[in-house]
């Protein structure tokens, strides 16, 4: 092999390394890792921000005046939605929110688990909540398994709930079951969620209970910086209803449609009645 040849093999060579070393670091970028425990998803994508509906001042609908009718209204029908829509998350995510504060261990089963205690009112739960990834969808793998002997029913290693989350941890999905009937797994509600920063968040509750009279109903609830928007969704009546507020300045508005026949109706930043959008 002459001078010639000799350098120009050479030269392919060490592009070839140099291309496969190139190669590799980007896949080993994009490879979730296995060998350490996944993160949290935010307890965002269990939870909204519906903190000015709970202010003492306007929450008593016994000491409302009319000139804060629209705003009263809103909180009402928040009210409503927490004790219905939202309730079969409430307990689940405050036992999920616990596990910020703890440790996973690596088990036999290739599995992350987070094992602590909770106590929540007059119930103490167990919880054992397992990550994993699963390799073929580049997804973590979800599952809370709860125990309790003050629950009742009582609770044992029962899946309360169970989900995926995409890798980067930005979207996902929640699937919880009915702790009513624990012999059984029987799904309740649905939540699929998108945080891609703090200051977006989008969460969607499906009723997904074809046993219950509200089957169908979904509850969207979206956050844009400082809109906040809840979208009620009847799916018997096939119509949406709307609330708005502004995080920022505590404005909003009520599209409702047993409200006022359903036109929009403003609240400024004191949660006065007004006529049109504040300024």
């Amino acid at each position: 092999m002459n001078t010639l040849l000799r350098s120009k093999y050479a030269i392919l060579v060490t592009t070839i390394i140099f291309l496969m070393s190139l190669f590799a670091c980007e896949k080993n970028t994009t490879e979730p890792e296995t060998d350490s425990p996944p993160p949290l998803p935010p307890v965002a994508s269990m939870r909204m921000e519906l903190s000015l509906f709970n202010t003492p001042s306007n929450n008593s609908l016994a000491k409302t005046t009319l000139s804060k009718q629209n705003f009263t209204a809103a909180s009402l029908r928040v009210l409503i939605i927490k004790t219905t829509v939202t309730l079969a998350a409430i307990v689940p995510t405050a036992i999920f929110a616990a596990a910020i504060s703890q440790e996973p261990v690596l088990q036999e089963d290739g599995k992350f688990h987070w094992i602590y205690t909770v106590q929540d009112d007059n119930n103490t739960f167990s919880a054992d909540l397992a990550g994993w990834i699963d390799m073929q969808t580049t997804e973590v793998v979800w599952e809370m398994y709860v125990s309790s002997n003050t629950h009742s029913p009582e609770l044992d290693h029962f899946l309360w709930y169970e989900g995926r989350s995409k890798i980067g941890n930005k979207e996902g999905w929640w699937l919880f079951y009915d702790d009513k009937s624990s012999d059984s797994l029987s799904e309740v509600l649905k939540i699929d969620w998108q945080i891609p920063d703090e200051d977006h968040q989008e969460l969607i509750l499906s009723n997904v209970n074809q046993s219950n009279a509200d089957y169908g109903d979904s509850l969207k609830y979206s956050l844009d910086n400082y809109d906040n928007f809840l979208m009620f969704f009847d799916a018997s009546e096939n119509r949406t209803s709307t609330i708005y507020w502004s995080t920022e300045t505590g404005a909003g508005y009520i599209e409702w449609f047993d409200y006022k026949n359903g036109a929009r109706s403003y609240w400024d930043e004191d949660q006065n009645d007004v006529p049109q959008p504040p300024a």
